[in-house]
């Protein structure tokens, strides 16, 4: 008689998943790093009276208009005459625009004369230049205004180094909790895996921490042209301020994570502790971006909030993966729900970025021609491939094998 076949031993499909996720979370760690703002300082657009005008009398007030609201700094806006001596004046900056007040505008010979002027941008980065125009009639020979102070390329290093250690740090500790919260199944002890877990979240928050910290001040001194020895007598919380709510929400968000954080599993409160720190440390950002200098500020500034958050919840659930794997790899079942939790919160956040991205695209671009014209253009379509990639792998990773 011949012995009943034995069933054929089902493979395990966790190493082939975990291959297929990994390549996923590697280009989804892609975006992330793709996601740091756009190099789009602000932009003078129009002037009053125009560049190069010559007026039959002299201007009480010289406007100056940009794309987003900027700052003053320090260094003051000033007006010169032909033989480059300053011309008394006063300068003011609201919202976009800024006006130079002319003391004296009756009394100014005919001849050129140079604004020259540097703000603030929205993202803390300095710019400056000159506006020319002419009373009466152009001058035969005309001095070049003094170029504004700017810091030296040590500060502007440091100031580069500490944002992406902030951010680095801010993303890493947000999306652990994230994970701990809403993808780790809470009804598995796992004792070891979530106190290391933890340390690596302590490890970042202490990153983010440090780096908001020591960021405000050097973007003070990167902001007026200074350097890193005028760092302490240059600190202006006047001109600081989104830099300093900013900051305020990095840390009060990171301190709740941080108290909300424990090796065991966390219980209702503290997982939403967790999920309320981190979303409020990671709304820190968006205060000091481009997204607010455009209509409807509100829905931008969430549309802004929204694509870091969901950077959060990418980075850090890659590296919670990552520091899971041991323990998950002998529990399938453990394992495909923490893997189905992960991948249903990242497909819904990848769908919300890329309707945000395309809101996000309409307000800023502002036209097709945008998109290949400008760097952001060519930016946002870098992204936008990288996000079809993803979308096409996590699709790979859903298909039956």
């Amino acid at each position: 008689m011949t012995p009943a076949a034995r069933p054929a031993r089902r493979r395990s499909a966790l190493p082939c998943g975990w291959a297929r996720l990994g390549v996923a979370l590697v280009a989804l760690a892609l975006v992330v790093l793709g996601a740091a703002p756009a190099s789009a300082h602000a932009e003078l657009i129009e002037t009053d009276p125009v560049e190069g005008a010559v007026v039959e009398q002299a201007p009480g007030t010289v406007t100056l208009t940009f794309n987003e609201p900027v700052r003053l700094t320090a260094q003051e806006i000033a007006i010169y005459d032909a033989a480059g001596d300053e011309v008394g004046s006063t300068a003011a900056a609201s919202g976009p625009e800024v006006t130079v007040d002319l003391k004296g505008a009756a009394d100014l010979t005919d001849g050129t004369y140079v604004v020259s002027w540097n703000v603030l941008s929205g993202d803390g980065h300095p710019i400056s230049g000159a506006l020319t125009f002419s009373v009466g009639a152009p001058s035969a020979s005309v001095m070049a205004a003094p170029e504004p102070e700017s810091s030296s390329g040590a500060v502007a290093a440091v100031r580069d180094v500490v944002t992406v250690v902030t951010y680095v740090g801010l993303l890493v500790a947000a999306g652990i909790a994230l994970f701990l919260s809403l993808v780790l199944p809470r009804s598995w002890d796992g004792t070891r895996t979530r106190a290391r877990l933890r340390r690596v979240l302590l490890y970042a928050a202490a990153a983010g921490a440090v780096g908001i910290v020591l960021h405000v001040p050097i973007a003070s001194a990167y902001g007026q042209g200074l350097e890193l020895t005028d760092v302490v007598s240059s600190f202006d919380p006047g001109l600081l301020r989104n830099e300093l709510t900013s900051a305020a929400l990095v840390l009060a968000g990171l301190g709740v994570v941080v108290w909300s954080s424990s090796d065991a599993p966390p219980d209702r409160t503290r997982g939403r502790l967790l999920v309320g720190g981190a979303l409020l440390a990671l709304a820190g950002p968006a205060l000091v971006g481009h997204t607010r200098a455009f209509e409807p500020p509100g829905l931008l500034v969430a549309a802004d909030v929204l694509h870091v958050v969901a950077g959060a919840t990418w980075l850090g659930g890659l590296v919670g993966l990552a520091v899971s794997l041991r323990a998950l790899a002998g529990r399938e079942v453990l394992a495909a729900t923490t893997l189905a939790r992960f991948s249903t919160l990242a497909g819904g956040l990848l769908l919300a970025v890329a309707a945000t991205g395309t809101f996000l695209a309409w307000r800023i671009v502002g036209s097709w021609s945008g998109l290949v014209e400008t760097r952001y253009g060519w930016l946002l379509l870098t992204k936008v491939a990288i996000a079809l990639l993803v979308a096409a792998l996590g699709g790979w990773n859903r298909w039956p094998a």
